[in-house]
């Protein structure tokens, strides 16, 4: 979550704010991360209407957000890696 920085200037570019999150909802949307995707959607709001405060509310809040879907995966990944490594096979979902 590097791209922060954008609301920390003294004149924010909410143009580049709307690309970061517009991104970050798209990503979140394609992996079925339907709670990041519904806080970019509120972000969105903030960023319109330039309230730099709500920006920073709903930033802490998708971070928030990403990290907990960020450990759920690792979580997933580190149970499949075990499952490999003890020889066994990974149901595909078709």
């Amino acid at each position: 979550m590097k791209k922060t920085r954008t609301l920390d200037q003294q004149v924010v570019d909410f143009k580049k704010v709307d690309a970061h999150v517009h991104q970050f909802k798209g990503s979140s949307a394609s992996i079925g991360a339907q709670r990041v995707k519904n806080v970019c959607m509120a972000f969105r709001n903030y960023y319109e209407e330039m309230d730099h405060e709500g920006c920073l509310t709903c930033l802490q809040q998708l971070k928030q957000e990403y990290f907990l879907v960020k450990n759920k995966l690792e979580t997933l990944f580190k149970l499949e890696q075990q499952i490999m490594a003890a020889s066994g096979s990974i149901p595909m979902m078709w």
